[in-house]
């Protein structure tokens, strides 16, 4: 009898591992750092089954962090969370009857994610997206699990997505919708603007600098994090305690994700706060196409980027463009719920 248990779980633990392979396939690298890079390369971003949270004006502008645009969505009185959602943030210029709004987006996420995006693009006479590549390539929608094609990152953010039963977001997103421009780097600029800032070698600096400092509370927070991990594998449904892991992981090294990426602001105390090619330089390359397609007599808009140019978004438009933030949308990317009923019960509250 114990031996069939031991057969069992052991059958378990093994199927459930499938949904770490990019984890035990870097077994040398410290746990804790890993999932920061994980986080930072996969995570960074009103319908029915969205909440609305309407800002005021009122006084000087606050600073927007990260955590202002991505949340886990624990209601009250719940222990767990019940979904990961991500914010579209509304900006409108009332004299020239200009309306921008920045969405964040999270790079692997629920099917519905995706397909209430595309809903609300069509909605934009522009739609301006990230992708490093040249002017004249458009992403492909992909088969789930096709390789074909596929960027060491985007097969990277692929992998995790099938690991936590989320959908790539070039499988489901319409980069071919007319509306669609592109707004970012090509690689030839994105390579040169990380040589002359030497971003890679600083974001592996600041990632030692993240470990060094935690000392041995690090090391007993590794253990933890290991020992909550253990405990995905052994759930009922592996795939969602995953998925709940990783949500609140995100948000608990929020911090860190920034301090990493190096944006405006986020000051290693080495005089590398003045911003970073993977941020700073890809949202001026966005920020000069929105000003392109403004002059051309657009008039409602609409950014697509990860979650972690937000800030800086958020900050330019303030400042640069002279726009008013009017409001927040919250739409559910991840449902953490164990009857996948998020979406479901965001409609009933709205109603």
């Amino acid at each position: 009898m114990a031996l069939h248990f031991v057969r069992h779980r052991r059958s378990k633990i093994e199927k459930a591992m499938t949904y770490t392979t990019n984890i035990a396939l870097f077994s040398s690298v410290p746990f804790s750092a890993l999932l920061l890079l994980t986080l930072i390369v996969c995570l960074p971003g009103a319908s029915p089954c969205l909440a609305e949270e309407q800002a005021k004006n009122t006084g000087p502008a606050k600073a927007v962090k990260l955590s202002d645009v991505m949340r886990v969505n624990t209601p009250e009185g719940k222990r767990q969370p019940q979904s990961l959602d991500t914010a579209i943030v509304h900006f409108v210029d009332a004299r020239r009857k200009i309306s921008v709004d920045l969405v964040a987006a999270v790079h692997v996420g629920d099917k519905a994610y995706y397909e209430e995006l595309n809903k609300r693009f069509k909605k934009y006479d522009a739609v301006l997206y990230e992708l490093v590549a040249e002017r004249d390539v458009v992403p492909e929608k992909k088969a789930a699990g096709d390789k074909s094609e596929h960027s060491v990152l985007s097969s990277i953010q692929s992998s995790v997505g099938r690991s936590l039963k989320l959908d790539f977001q070039l499988e489901h997103v319409d980069y071919r919708a007319k509306n669609f421009v592109h707004a970012d780097l090509s690689p030839e600029e994105f390579a040169e603007r990380l040589a002359e800032r030497g971003d890679l070698l600083q974001m592996l600096y600041r990632t030692i600098v993240l470990e060094l400092g935690k000392g041995k509370d690090g090391a007993n927070e590794e253990m933890q994090m290991q020992g909550r991990l253990l405990g995905t594998l052994l759930a009922r449904d592996p795939a969602l305690q995953l998925k709940r892991f990783f949500a609140k992981e995100m948000m608990n090294q929020m911090d860190d994700s920034v301090y990493v990426l190096g944006g405006e602001g986020s000051g290693d105390g080495c005089g590398n706060g003045d911003g970073s090619a993977l941020i700073t330089d890809r949202n001026a390359a966005a920020l000069r196409v929105l000003r392109q397609e403004m002059r051309r007599g657009k008039k409602k808009l609409a950014i697509f980027y990860g979650g972690a140019h937000l800030p800086e978004f958020v900050k330019s438009l303030e400042g640069d463009f002279q726009m008013k933030q009017t409001g927040v949308t919250w739409i559910i990317a991840w449902d953490l719920t164990t009857d996948r009923s998020a979406r479901k019960v965001a409609a009933s509250e709205a109603r």
